[in-house]
């Protein structure tokens, strides 16, 4: 189990990731994203990286490590999921992972990025 401190430095070296994909982290997109408007893909994109919205429920260890956003109905990106699943014309996942160096397994030591490999992958929530 990860101390308090490598867990901020978990979510810091997270963030950097998130807010810099590709920039010390490798970013991937699946197949249904890539094929989404350039637009939307834009927007997503813009509203993943300023994303803030971590609580208990997609970030129960404090590791910003997982998030949704949203295209609603009027075309509008954001993190907020709105009331009612109507509204929704879009789910955006974007995940952190950690691996070692090589990208055969797992990271032992995510706090470490001399020894980890940050992985974002951002997918269709239809694509899960």
């Amino acid at each position: 189990m990860p101390t308090p401190e490598q867990i901020d430095t978990i979510r810091q070296l997270n963030d950097a990731a998130r807010q810099r994909p590709g920039a010390g982290s490798i970013a991937n997109v699946t197949s249904g994203f890539q094929a989404l408007p350039d637009a939307d893909r834009f927007a997503a994109l813009a509203t993943i990286i300023a994303f803030s919205k971590f609580d208990t429920d997609n970030d129960p260890y404090g590791e910003h490590d997982f998030g949704a956003v949203y295209r609603l109905a009027t075309g509008i990106w954001t993190q907020e999921r709105p009331s009612g699943d109507a509204a929704i014309a879009e789910t955006v996942f974007w995940k952190v992972d950690y691996y070692d160096r090589t990208l055969t397994n797992g990271s032992e030591a995510p706090w470490d990025a001399q020894q980890t490999q940050r992985v974002l992958t951002i997918m269709l929530a239809s694509e899960y």
